[in-house]
């Protein structure tokens, strides 16, 4: 008959000598997955071993959230990688971005192999299906990058012992070779002319003489904007973040029955607990940015500190003191504001290019003046090891020289 001894806590695991085998087990709950029940069941001869080894596993759960009962499938580790390993260390956006990634080109190539038997082979088909199916090669790159970060993690908990994707095993795929245009000096005196006597003239001028990324811009608020100083600091960024079913945790099978995450009643949104993020409207959050080179503050050039000076004078702040909003108050979503930024390029007769390129225009202005390449970097916020030590804050006297040149170059033609 069974004896059971030093029985621990429900979830805690438990140890007892099987009378069939004569063996002492050592039997530990696990997190579910895909909504079914999982234990890791051990066995040994001598009970101090099962003892030592009980607490290896308890101390092992509770370092990493969940151990594995077998090798699984790349699918079953991508699924546990996510939730548990790569959550907590990425930004909200950056996380929705990989698990599309791992939804779209990753799982359904690959995914049912078992991690252990994983080869090669496997991640050079992933990047042939993928181009296959019309998607560039950046596309491919980036699904090698992001499954190259899962088996790197996986080698680190001990569940496999190479990583088949780093470049010791296989080439990661080329980016796509893709010329991006952007206004010239010309076209942007021509744009910022057309919509001076309008509201959107002052988000315009920002974009094109400030450098920043639009979630940049939507993000400014009033105590980042110093007009007495001539400084706009970038410290926060106006997202939409993908909502997550909230009924169950993540990973599992949902229990609301809705399809999309935004329409679970309990939907919620990973939040990593080291990043600061402040919920304005619907699906709108300000963000801190990406990195600390992001986290800058930027001259104003003259033209745009006069032309943020007599916006400022008619314009209250909105919700969470954004001085760009929607005559409610509430966030401008990035998708009306790229909208907005077509009819502009439609309404001058300018060509259509992208909102983003409008930074591509900053960094050929200042490139045309002669600004150094660190001092550029620096505005725009680009990460580079030899720029964020000493660039942290670019009050400095070329950051200033270089938009004061910059201001100049257009200033008399726009306001002419």
């Amino acid at each position: 008959m069974a004896s059971k001894t030093a029985r621990r806590g429900s979830g805690s695991g438990s140890l007892f000598l099987n009378g069939s085998t004569g063996l002492w087990t050592v039997v530990v709950e696990l997190p579910p997955l895909a909504g079914k029940r999982r234990r890791k069941v051990i066995r040994r001869r001598d009970r101090a071993a099962a003892v030592t080894e009980l607490r290896r596993i308890r101390t092992e759960l509770d370092r990493a959230g969940d151990l594995l009962t077998s090798s699984p499938t790349l699918d079953q580790w991508l699924t546990i990688w996510l939730t548990r390993i790569a959550a907590p260390r990425l930004k909200p956006r950056t996380l929705a971005t990989y698990r599309s990634y791992v939804t779209r080109h990753i799982s359904p190539v690959i995914g049912r192999y078992r991690l252990d038997k994983l080869t090669a082979t496997h991640v050079r088909r992933m990047h042939e299906t993928i181009i296959a199916r019309g998607c560039s090669s950046t596309t491919a790159l980036q699904a090698h990058r992001i499954l190259g970060k899962a088996l790197t993690d996986a080698m680190r908990e001990g569940r496999v012992g190479r990583n088949v994707a780093d470049k010791q095993h296989i080439d990661a795929p080329r980016r796509a070779v893709a010329t991006r245009s952007a206004l010239d000096a010309d076209q942007a005196i021509i744009l910022l002319r057309s919509v001076a006597d309008r509201d959107e003239g002052a988000h315009w001028a920002t974009a094109l003489l400030a450098g920043v990324r639009q979630g940049e811009r939507l993000g400014i608020t009033a105590d980042m904007l110093d007009l007495d100083a001539g400084v706009l600091t970038v410290a926060w960024q106006l997202q939409r973040l993908t909502w997550e079913h909230g009924c169950v945790p993540a990973g599992e099978p949902v229990t609301c029955g809705r399809v999309r995450g935004g329409y679970c009643p309990q939907r919620t949104v990973t939040i990593p607990p080291d990043q600061e993020v402040r919920r304005v409207y619907g699906g709108l959050w300000l963000t801190r940015p990406k990195s600390r080179a992001g986290w800058r503050q930027v001259p104003l050039a003259p033209p745009l500190w006069e032309i943020l000076r007599r916006y400022r004078a008619t314009h209250e702040v909105g919700d969470e003191g954004l001085i760009f909003h929607r005559g409610d108050g509430r966030p401008l979503d990035p998708r009306a504001d790229s909208t907005a930024w077509d009819s502009a390029l439609r309404d001058a007769g300018l060509p259509d290019v992208v909102l983003h390129s409008a930074r591509h225009t900053t960094a050929t202005l200042l490139y045309a003046l002669g600004v150094p390449e660190q001092t550029r970097m620096a505005i725009l916020g680009h990460s580079s090891a030899t720029v964020t030590a000493g660039y942290t804050h670019v009050t400095d006297r070329e950051a200033r020289d270089a938009m004061g040149r910059l201001g100049s170059l257009l200033y008399p033609q726009i306001e002419g």
